[in-house]
């Protein structure tokens, strides 16, 4: 047989060491050697994330605490010491003068600034630059939803400020500036320690309740008693029955009154109703009262014989379904369970779609107080029966006017020129 012949296209067959020399040697993606990262330890330590952000922000880095073991005793001794001044320079910031004036009725418009300047020239060359250590300036918070102001323009004070000096004469000599006027304001300063004016605490009371403060009672607040309640913002449909039955669930009404116009009768948008207690109209000024209501359950709504439990019994156990009710008391009897009540709310600030403008409206004897000046009642003759009664709702009641003298015309000529009155005689003509 012939040999084959060779293809000089197709690869040779690699030989053992070079098959050996391919498997050890290197891919290309990944390398087999790192380089090796040369580290200097006589350098100093780069700064963490969060000294870089206080560096950034102006501020000094804080002592860092020595924990090697190879650092002697003097780095403990400096850290120790570092630690010591940083507490001291805290210890000092915290401190303030005990020479400190308050300023008050000052213009919206001044700054730190200005104060500053206005207190060293008009003290007489007893302030300096150097003896105002402090000046607090409160300024007014913008408004939630408010829009942001520029940069230029400064915030507005609160009308007041805090200064403190460095000496006794300085806060003296700021004192005596007090009443005099800038900005055509008169600025009262006063000492800083200095509470006069204001209005004194309440001591605490022996024997209050748990619920006070530091042991010091509430106040006790003075228990409205008036029972007319003013609806407002009504529809021009509403009646009186509406509001009756609107305003039911808070309480007894006594009576309701609704304002009508003269022609057409429909309301006016507005009315009163006036409670027979004081805590119903308490309750509608509130817009809603608490009610008490049963809860409905399942045997509610079940027949007599449901609710005893009774089942069909098929013919065939007959007898045993007998005897077994015979045994079997109802559930009912059993055990009786209380029937469960909730508490819940109910509105009355709205009435046909509107919301209700009610507030507690004052009584007739005040509202008269108010308009005549007078502290007695209204018609003592009418308002008030002999045994000291009220007048009911819708009668009439007749006001006394003090009787004006009147100049009767003695000569019957003179009173028909001028048309003065005749006393009468007594006398009576009548015409035919």
């Amino acid at each position: 047989m012939g040999a084959k012949p060779i293809d000089s296209s197709s690869p040779a067959p690699e030989s053992p060491q070079e098959q050996h020399q391919t498997a050890t040697s290197p891919s290309k993606k990944r390398k087999s050697t790192i380089d090796e990262i040369a580290v200097d330890l006589t350098l100093p330590e780069p700064p963490s994330k969060k000294a870089r952000r206080l560096l950034k922000k102006g501020k000094t880095l804080p002592v860092k605490a020595h924990s090697s073991d190879e650092e002697g005793d003097d780095d403990d001794d400096k850290a120790a010491a570092g630690a010591a001044e940083d507490a001291k320079k805290k210890k000092k910031k915290k401190e303030r003068s005990p020479f400190g004036v308050w300023i008050g009725n000052l213009r919206f418009t001044v700054t730190r600034g200005d104060l500053r300047k206005w207190l060293v020239d008009n003290s007489g060359g007893v302030i300096k630059d150097e003896d105002i250590t402090r000046v607090h300036l409160p300024t007014v918070k913008p408004a939630a939803g408010a829009p942001k102001r520029d940069k230029d323009t400064p915030s507005e004070n609160r009308g007041f400020a805090y200064v403190d000096f460095a000496t006794l004469e300085a806060n003296v000599a700021a004192i005596a500036l007090s009443e005099t006027e800038w900005n055509r304001r008169k600025v009262l300063i006063k000492d800083s320690k200095s509470f006069d004016g204001r209005p004194k605490k309440e001591e605490p009371v022996e024997g209050a309740d748990e619920d006070g403060k530091d042991g010091a009672a509430a106040p006790v607040k003075k228990k409205d008693m008036r029972t007319k309640v003013f609806v407002g913002n009504l529809a021009f449909t509403v009646t009186e029955d509406d509001l009756r039955a609107h305003f039911d669930k808070c309480g007894k009404i006594r009576w309701i009154k609704v304002a009508t116009f003269e022609d057409t009768g429909k309301c006016k948008g507005y009315g009163w109703v006036n409670f027979e207690e004081a805590e119903a109209a308490e309750w509608a000024v509130k817009g809603f009262v608490k009610i008490r209501e049963t809860i409905e359950t399942l045997e509610d709504f079940m027949d007599d014989d449901e609710a005893d439990g009774n089942d069909e019994v098929d013919d065939s156990d007959a007898e045993e379904g007998e005897s077994a009710k015979k045994t079997k008391k109802p559930a009912a009897k059993q055990a009786a369970e209380p029937a469960r009540i909730k508490t819940r709310k109910w509105w009355v600030n709205q009435l046909q779609g509107r919301n209700l403008k009610i507030e507690l409206a004052e009584d007739d004897q005040l509202r008269y107080t108010k308009r005549f000046k007078k502290g007695g009642s209204k018609n003592p003759g009418t308002a008030e029966g002999a045994e000291g009664a009220p007048a009911k709702e819708g009668e009439a009641r007749a006001y006394s006017k003090p009787k004006k003298a009147i100049a009767y015309a003695t000569d019957i000529s003179v009173a028909r020129l001028t048309g003065a009155p005749v006393k009468s005689e007594g006398k009576k003509t009548t015409f035919e």
